[in-house]
């Protein structure tokens, strides 16, 4: 009878541990489609060249300097407007860029969660309830995470293509303004 029993245990308890081991793996699976999204907002901040946003940000600021510095009439209205649309950039320029740094953090946050609900599943911490929570919990984030680096993705594509597009008219202006002021001297 003691024997019957025994087997009876050891045999329970492999088709629970076999039970638990695919408890685990679904799991574990649904916990790595979100590592999909993820890997998704990883590729637009790869995308996003924040350096060269800093670096237009700055080339904005040094232009705006020497256009106050030197500039002592006022412009005629379609210059006008055209340097304003180019100062202007750099406030579209600086919306991204925080909003670029936002994203990275995040990222990096949801990468520990991940990491850290994967790591809690292998080990078995969570019933059938604390694990849909957590999830849900998760999946909701790495939602709102994804449409923000969409949104990023498509912000930093605008000011792109807005600055390639009112650099040139403005260095055209610029160049106007130092010759007159500079006539036939070399610019600074």
């Amino acid at each position: 009878m003691k024997t019957a029993l025994f087997v009876l245990v050891i045999a329970l308890a492999a088709s629970l541990s076999s039970c638990s081991s695919k408890v685990k793996e679904e799991r574990l699976t649904r916990i790595d489609s979100l590592g999909i999204h993820l890997n998704h907002v990883q590729d637009v901040l790869k995308s996003v060249d924040s350096v060269a946003l800093e670096n237009w940000s700055s080339e904005i600021s040094r232009n705006e300097v020497w256009v106050w510095d030197n500039l002592t009439d006022t412009l005629e209205p379609q210059p006008g407007i055209i340097a304003g649309d180019y100062f202007r950039t750099k406030k579209f320029t600086g919306k991204v860029l925080g909003r670029y740094g936002q994203v990275k953090k995040e990222v990096g946050y949801a990468q520990t969660q991940l990491a850290t609900l994967r790591e809690d599943v292998k080990n078995s911490f969570y019933s059938e309830e604390e694990f849909h929570a957590f999830f849900n919990a998760e999946a909701e984030a790495m939602d709102k995470l994804v449409k923000a680096g969409d949104e990023l993705e498509s912000a930093s594509g605008s000011v792109f293509e807005r600055y390639k597009l009112i650099k040139p008219r403005f260095e055209h202006i610029l160049d106007s303004i130092k010759t007159h002021i500079y006539g036939d001297k070399p610019a600074l």
